[in-house]
């Protein structure tokens, strides 16, 4: 079984068998809790992952990484840049928030945490969690590529969301928070918004999520993958591949992430 000392060294020529490689900006998430089998402490195998994939993209990629905390939606929760924890991120999400020189998005129920050279762009973004200058409109200007551990993209794709906001899907619409943020330790209220599924109107989503996405980009030639020997699978693939596989389905059914088109349509009144 792996040692602590090869993991890393293993982590590395996996990450450049599905191309990540210097100067690669990447985003991170997933499910690394088969990396137990490696029988390493925990903060260890998050250790050697980071390192591993600081060495693979070098001083000029960036990691980014989820930051969400949507349990403090619709709760008088104050949001903290610097310590409101992520919320089942997972690990991994929570261990590279912790890292020095992290950056965050400002934005109390989507955020996105950066450490290098791009991770600046996190400072000016919208107060929307989607759509035109949020982090995911970013991610597909710097072609960053999205790395998945141990959950197959399909089912852990945030991405898809922005494309939904920035498409005008009809069975979404903005709603307003007024929530209470932490600025010069001072609590304050301010408007953040996000794009939600309109309630009582029979709206589901696909049960097979973004499979036929994927299954797009695997014919094409999009999407890496390879397997760790603890049996963790990683993928990897680009934002902007993914968006340009997309669009076309949106293009000719704006339902078509949904199991069926609505029955109810609230946004026809």
């Amino acid at each position: 079984m792996t040692e602590e000392t090869s993991l890393k060294k293993e982590l590395i020529n996996l990450f450049n068998s599905i191309g990540i490689n210097e100067g690669q900006d990447i985003y991170a998430t997933g499910n690394i809790s088969k990396f137990a089998r490696a029988r390493i402490p925990k903060e260890q195998i998050l250790k050697n992952i980071n390192e591993a994939l600081r060495s693979s993209i070098g001083h000029n990629g960036t990691i980014f990484s989820p930051a969400a905390s949507m349990n403090l939606c619709n709760t008088s929760v104050p949001f903290d840049l610097k310590e409101t924890p992520s919320h089942e991120m997972g690990p991994l999400a929570e261990y590279l928030r912790k890292q020095t020189n992290t950056l965050r998005s400002f934005h109390p129920f989507w955020s996105v945490c950066g450490n290098g050279l791009n991770s600046e762009i996190l400072n000016n973004v919208t107060r929307h969690s989607y759509g035109l200058f949020s982090p995911w409109s970013y991610f597909l200007e710097l072609d960053v590529m999205q790395v998945n551990f141990g959950l197959h993209p399909s089912k852990a794709v945030t991405l898809i969301h922005h494309i939904e906001t920035t498409v005008g899907v009809p069975y979404r619409y903005t709603k307003e928070f007024i929530h209470p943020v932490i600025r010069a330790n001072k609590i304050v209220h301010e408007p953040f918004y996000m794009s939600v599924i309109y309630n009582g109107a029979g709206i589901e989503k696909r049960k097979k999520l973004n499979e036929h996405y994927f299954e797009a980009m695997d014919s094409s030639g999009l999407i890496h993958h390879a397997k760790h020997e603890t049996g963790v699978d990683v993928w990897a693939f680009k934002m902007k591949d993914f968006y340009n596989t997309v669009k076309p389905y949106f293009l000719e059914n704006i339902y078509n992430y949904l199991e069926f088109p609505p029955k109810v349509r609230p946004y026809q009144d």
